[in-house]
């Protein structure tokens, strides 16, 4: 039998779980775990499960709650369990019975070893005992006061076991994987000076000192704030000397677990790409070639973690063979900055274009993975002179199922279970059994994928997210995207089954479909045929190696009454004048975003004047005549703005889908005929802009992008 309090109350004999009647039950049974093998007495169970009731009344409670524990123990085998001694009750549980017993032994097994100089023991010891947290330790017990001060005490030695893992790690070497769990510690623990030291040291210890100097600078102004103290001497003395750089502060060179030393192959180095936005992206480069690749990564990716599964980085090295491949970790994940909340596809393609221009990549190929095909697709239709093919693996044009979409069956069984995982189980490797369900059998696999999951990404962004891509849709954009397209699709895909996949090649013009049998993770080359995999890619970007210039893009256009000079306005906003007349601008912009803040400025501006002007945003296909633009958009877009009422932004239900997760919010004001019957499109009313994810981007004299720094 096992007693499970590192997370809700769990009891399991022989694998199954113990039905236990109401919570008053299980709140009597956690009292008795708390005290294990001691006698707890009636007095104190009932002073603390029914304070203030009458004794007789509470009595008779407790010996029905005592009677339905004996019941559950006695079903399983277990009834000497529960013992009545005098004056009270007993409950006999073996260490090896109960996690949190487990856990003490494990966590101070790796404490000695730690100070014997041991940390490679240490590191494994500590994890394991980390491993048997499956969330707040008896988290659904928080009104009895003895429960409640043992999982408090517990907590605190969760926290002390997270401290020497960490110590364990950087005398490892692996100061790069720690950096994103310490930058989640010190979020969630901001007090904690010993998790800002080590924060300190992995960032100084992976080459970002600058970053290093910024949490210092971050803890100091909480500590000044809540406190009104300054960081303590051994922080101080830590600073200082990752401002002399102190060559004392150098740790071990990392090695590949499970090997004595170094990667046999070098690992490309890191750089970071800054967007305007000030978010550092990391990016590396492996290869050459004519040819750019440039991969996005789905929820979960850390660059330098890949290359420490050989099969992994097989997949990259073989990759890099057919060009020069650009890998990134996106905001929020691996080894780039965090987000400061939730944006938009549009804000998050600022990180593709940040490493684009870092890495002097004018064309590429774009090979969207998973949670990054929507992204990819965006790019791909609205900057189709960027963009040389287009390979979307494991992906989706949108998750749940909708009005003619009849993909997402189960998609919601998936996003709890996902959910679930982040919430209580984060770092333990169960998202194995979705992405990698074919190794999910392997204790070795599992444990890597925890590990993987712990570095790639925190549970709080990761549920982020996963918020942000229950409303992605990006079917609109499907039949603008005029660039040679793969689809592949793994049949046995738990995540984005076939159906998604088939769907996005049949509504992608001369879309070429790969299918084969295999999990979710293509780049994990254990869950499918690789060399298969590899030939096709092969074949499809040598076949697509010629193509001749869009006269078709993707464009958001905007129609709104203006008066005077409208092209600072337009041009603050990214966007490209086409016509200014007595009526009003025409104007274009790569991002719908883009196109509602520059209404909402032209309509603010004129509202100063006592004007109040209408303004139409539509986003679809327009065709390139020289410097002008015409087509069925344009047309939608002139019916979109004269149906709008004096100082309203309105816009189609695709702008409006392509924003989300950018804050800005809408009213519905019907459905209206536009391009003819029996067409009836719904139309929505700007209401609010919420926070734009950045500053204003200045276009760049070189490549036409975003004006961005390369940080070494």
């Amino acid at each position: 039998m096992e007693f499970s309090v590192l997370g809700p109350l769990e009891v399991t004999a022989d694998g199954r779980p113990l039905e236990l009647a109401g919570a008053r039950t299980r709140a009597v049974l956690a009292v008795l775990l708390v005290h294990a093998n001691q006698v707890v007495s009636s007095d104190r169970l009932i002073e603390e499960l029914w304070p203030g009731h009458p004794a007789g009344k509470a009595a008779d409670s407790l010996q029905v709650r005592l009677s339905e524990l004996r019941k559950a123990l006695r079903s399983a085998g277990e009834a000497g369990r529960l013992v009545t001694r005098p004056p009270g009750y007993l409950l006999r549980v073996t260490p090896g019975e109960l996690d949190a017993l487990r856990f003490e032994r494990l966590a101070a097994a790796g404490n000695v070893a730690l100070a014997a100089g041991d940390a490679v023991t240490a590191a494994s010891r500590l994890d394991e005992a980390l491993g048997l947290w499956r969330g707040p330790a008896l988290a659904d017990m928080e009104s009895v006061p003895s429960v409640r001060a043992e999982a408090g005490r517990l907590e605190e030695e969760r926290l002390a076991a997270l401290e020497s893992r960490a110590e364990a790690l950087l005398a490892c070497g692996r100061h790069r994987d720690l950096i994103a769990e310490l930058e989640t510690l010190t979020a969630a623990h901001p007090l904690q000076e010993r998790f800002w030291s080590q924060r300190m040291l992995a960032l100084y210890r992976a080459g970002r000192q600058g970053d290093a100097l910024r949490a210092y600078r971050e803890l100091r102004d909480i500590l000044v704030a809540e406190l009104a103290i300054e960081p303590g001497p051994e922080l101080r003395e830590l600073h200082a000397r990752i401002l002399r750089q102190d060559p004392g502060l150098q740790g071990p060179a990392a090695a590949s677990p499970g090997s004595d030393g170094p990667t046999a192959e070098p690992v490309p180095q890191t750089r970071y790409a800054q967007t305007a936005d000030g978010i550092h992206i990391a990016y590396q480069v492996i290869g050459e070639g004519d040819r750019d690749i440039v991969f996005v990564p789905g929820l979960m990716s850390h660059l330098e973690l890949l290359w420490e599964d050989h099969q992994t980085s097989d997949f990259f090295r073989r990759l890099a063979r057919l060009g020069r491949l650009i890998l990134f970790d996106k905001r929020d994940t691996g080894l780039s900055d965090r987000a400061p909340g939730d944006m938009s596809l549009e804000e998050r393609m600022e990180d593709l274009r940040a490493v684009m221009h870092a890495t002097g990549s004018r064309r590429a190929a774009l090979f969207g993975y998973s949670e990054g095909a929507p992204m990819s697709i965006l790019f791909a239709a609205t900057n189709p002179r960027r963009v040389t093919a287009l390979i979307l693996g494991s992906a989706s044009a949108r998750w749940f199922p909708a009005p003619g979409y009849p993909c997402g069956e189960g998609t919601e069984e998936m996003f709890a279970a996902l959910g679930d995982i982040a919430a209580h189980r984060w770092g333990q490797g169960a998202s194995i059994e979705w992405y990698m369900p074919s190794r999910a059998g392997s204790d070795r696999a599992r444990e890597l994928f925890g590990r993987f999951e712990r570095m790639a990404i925190n549970p709080s962004a990761f549920l982020r997210m996963m918020r942000m891509i229950r409303d992605i849709d990006v079917r609109p954009v499907l039949p603008a995207i005029h660039v040679p397209t793969l689809v592949i699709q793994r049949l046995d895909d738990r995540i984005t089954p076939p159906c998604h996949g088939r769907y996005l090649a049949s509504h992608i013009a001369g879309a070429r479909y790969f299918e084969q049998p295999g999990d979710h993770s293509l780049r994990f080359a254990a869950s499918g045929n690789i060399e298969e995999l590899y030939a096709e890619l092969a074949d499809f970007l040598a076949q697509a190696s010629h193509r001749r210039e869009p006269d078709r893009v993707l464009a958001t256009i905007l129609r709104a009454e203006f008066k005077g000079d409208p092209g600072a306005v337009v041009l603050g906003h990214r966007g490209r004048l086409i016509r200014h007349t007595a009526d009003g601008i025409l104007a274009t912009f790569d991002a719908p975003g883009q196109a509602i803040r520059c209404a909402a400025a032209v309509r603010d501006g004129a509202a100063a004047a006592g004007i109040g002007v209408r303004a139409g945003i539509h986003t679809g296909e327009v065709d390139l005549v020289g410097e002008d633009i015409a087509g069925a958009s344009v047309q939608i877009t002139d019916r979109v703005a004269a149906l709008a009422r004096p100082a309203e932004i309105l816009v189609s239900r695709t702008v409006k889908d392509l924003v989300t997760g950018s804050g800005i919010t809408f009213a519905e004001r019907g459905s209206y005929t536009l391009n003819g019957p029996p067409d009836e499109w719904p139309l929505f009313a700007v209401t609010g802009l919420g926070s734009p994810g950045g500053a204003a981007l200045q276009v760049g004299p070189d490549l036409g992008d975003a004006a961005v720094q390369v940080v070494q």
